[in-house]
């Protein structure tokens, strides 16, 4: 009567053995599902910043450009990917928001440095020695001038939609 009784424990064990096999083998499969989908939604994000940075760098590029030319204190630029705002702070600050299609947000503060400009710029005449030197500034009469493309510093900000 005994030998039944141990042949009993024994088959039940195996019953519970395989179910903490199931168990864990399922707790394994959600782990790695959820590894996969924070990898799968920082790669997501990863692309929204450098989209956005793109963006930023391009717009930079063409407010340089146009600064050489006019005063920029506000303006919008579109692209496919979105659009990027851009609003004058200061004299040499400019805000650069740029909105993705999907909502995300990124900003960046430029600042634009203008180069000192000269006091005065040298004209020495052919036919004279050099004791007949003399100076003239941008606002004489002889119609110089001194441009400026100025110097650059980028202060970034990240902010993100998730």
């Amino acid at each position: 009567m005994m030998d039944k009784k141990l042949r009993t424990n024994e088959e039940g064990s195996l019953l519970l053995s395989t179910f903490h096999l199931l168990l864990f083998i399922s707790f394994l499969i959600l782990s790695v599902t959820a590894i996969v989908n924070n990898q799968l939604m920082q790669l997501h994000q990863i692309s929204q910043a450098y989209e956005a940075k793109a963006l930023i760098e391009v717009s930079e590029s063409l407010l340089k450009d146009r600064l050489v030319r006019e005063e920029v204190e506000a303006a919008t630029l579109y692209f496919s990917q979105g659009h990027v705002e851009i609003i004058k702070e200061t004299d040499t600050d400019y805000s650069l928001v740029a909105h993705l299609t999907n909502h995300y947000t990124r900003r960046q503060m430029l600042r634009i440095e203008p180069e000192p400009n000269p006091k005065g710029i040298l004209i020495i005449p052919e036919d004279s020695d050099t004791g007949d030197v003399f100076s003239t500034d941008e606002n004489s009469s002889t119609g110089m001038s001194w441009e400026s493309t100025g110097t650059l510093e980028v202060i970034e900000t990240l902010t993100g939609n998730e």
